[in-house]
């Protein structure tokens, strides 16, 4: 062997060693999941559903669930027994593809009441809730094609709800509550991107909520904040760079500072991104915490027994939910755990549904139209 052969030989030996190490790390499993939840129990709902809220809508002390059902231009609404079982749903019509919904008082008698975005109809429905555990329809407001999401809070400072609401076709609507179930329109703003899923805190330490937005174009890697000025107007957005087509943004004091950061995911991507709260108007964006497949909703809370905030997300692509363990300094450990769920699984809640002082989550298997309520375990180890 002449010595340019040699060379060439051992070089390509040296780089075979290099891919042999390399893909015996990637193969190694991690170590099994701790068993932290009890085996889900389903129940039936309709079709195609999209969102889901878990509140205490009856003043009993423990959380309901309501579930908006796309297809069937429907809401389901399951009266929780505290034992972390459920009465039979109630269903209630809406308008066309009820996509997204919130709740709040928003006629002043101490009974939630529910506002619901008809994709379909371009309109909002205000259902009212009543002392005897019922609802009725109160009123539909326009707002433009494809209402996409929806938020709840009071931003003009009246001690009123006022609602905030995204068009898919680039717009942020501000309806201002009158304080009787009855809403009038407030400013609309350009908010460009594809606005999707929405947060609304107080950011800036100024005690006027604001509103962020995650943006689902293609193209987009950023967040959008609109500072509120306490008069039920906003600034002009601020964009925050980082968390690239995401469809979803929660908000949630992940390293124990006292601020509430900001959480997104990009199902296209398989991305999850961080932006840790600095004060005033300064976010941090932090790297992708890894994830899995097609990750969507995502769930702050304490897991794993060690009161440090992790995460639970819901992976559409892997029919799986994940908890990503914190560290309590706004980064996670990986490996993290996976649990297998339905395929599709779509929106997700936690609440502590059976009264025992842990949360348990509410989760939608899209596909197969179900409602899953899966308990953690008292004896969760750390």
């Amino acid at each position: 062997m002449n010595s340019l052969k040699k060379k060439s030989y051992f070089a390509t030996m040296k780089l075979l060693r290099v891919l042999l190490v390399f893909f015996l790390f990637a193969c190694v499993q991690s170590e099994p999941a701790p068993d932290l939840f009890s085996l889900p129990v389903s129940y039936k709902v309709g079709k195609k559903p999209d969102e889901i809220k878990a509140r205490d809508m009856n003043h009993d002390g423990f959380p309901d669930i309501i579930v908006s059902n796309s297809a069937s231009h429907t809401l389901s609404y399951f009266e929780g027994l505290g034992d972390g079982t459920f009465k039979t749903p109630l269903t209630m019509n809406t308008g066309r593809e009820p996509l997204a919904m919130e709740t709040g008082d928003f006629n002043g008698d101490n009974v939630e009441d529910i506002a619901i975005s008809n994709y379909g109809d371009g309109d909002i429905s205000i259902i009212l809730g009543q002392k005897d555990g019922l609802f009725k329809q109160k009123s539909n407001i326009k707002v433009g094609r494809l209402p996409i999401a929806i938020a709840v809070g009071d931003f003009n400072n009246d001690d009123k709800l006022d609602l905030a609401v995204t068009l898919r076709f680039n717009k942020l609507v501000i309806l201002l509550g009158v304080g009787d179930g009855n809403f009038k329109t407030g400013e609309i703003y350009k908010a460009s991107g594809t606005p999707a899923y929405m947060a609304v805190g107080n950011f800036n330490n100024d005690n006027n909520l604001d509103i962020a937005i995650a943006f689902n174009a293609p193209q987009v890697n950023f967040i959008g904040i609109f500072h509120g000025n306490g008069d039920g107007t906003f600034k002009a957005p601020i964009k925050i760079k980082g968390g690239k087509q995401s469809a979803f943004i929660t908000q949630y004091d992940i390293n124990g500072d006292g601020k509430n950061d900001l959480l997104t995911s990009s199902n296209m991507n398989d991305a999850i991104q961080i932006f840790i709260n600095n004060g005033k108007s300064s976010f941090s964006s932090v790297e992708d915490a890894a994830a899995e497949k097609g990750p969507e909703y995502i769930v702050p809370g304490e897991f794993t027994g060690d009161n440090i905030p992790d995460l639970a997300v819901t992976n559409r692509g892997d029919a799986s939910i994940s908890i990503l363990q914190g560290r309590g300094d706004g980064s996670f450990i990986f490996p993290h755990f996976n649990y297998p769920v339905g395929a599709k699984p779509r929106a997700m809640v936690g609440e502590d549904f059976n009264d025992d002082g842990l949360t348990d989550l509410a989760l939608l298997i899209y596909d197969k139209q179900i409602l899953q309520i899966i308990l953690r375990k008292n004896n969760s180890p750390s």
